[in-house]
């Protein structure tokens, strides 16, 4: 079984869903037996999701002008999105 630590770098580097299914196998099955691993892996999700939201709003302009990032900004955080 793989530790409590190689699941938080593998989920803080990756995204689950896009991982082969040698290595998403045994870390599903560590996130339904560890409490702390599966509550972690659930909060990464959410702000996935929620980042993706926030740039897809963000890109229609459908966000007041005071929350636009900058652009520089916006590249990194997509670039870090988007790296495996």
């Amino acid at each position: 079984m793989i530790m409590c630590k190689q699941v938080a770098k593998a989920l803080s580097r990756e995204r689950y869903y896009e991982m082969p299914w040698h290595r998403r196998i045994p870390m599903f099955v560590h996130i339904r037996l560890c409490v702390m691993c599966g509550k972690y892996h659930q909060q990464v999700v959410d702000f996935q999701k929620g980042f993706r939201g926030f740039l897809e709003q963000e890109g229609k302009g459908e966000l007041d002008a005071g929350m636009h990032l900058s652009p520089e900004a916006r590249k990194r955080m997509k670039d870090q999105l988007e790296t495996p």
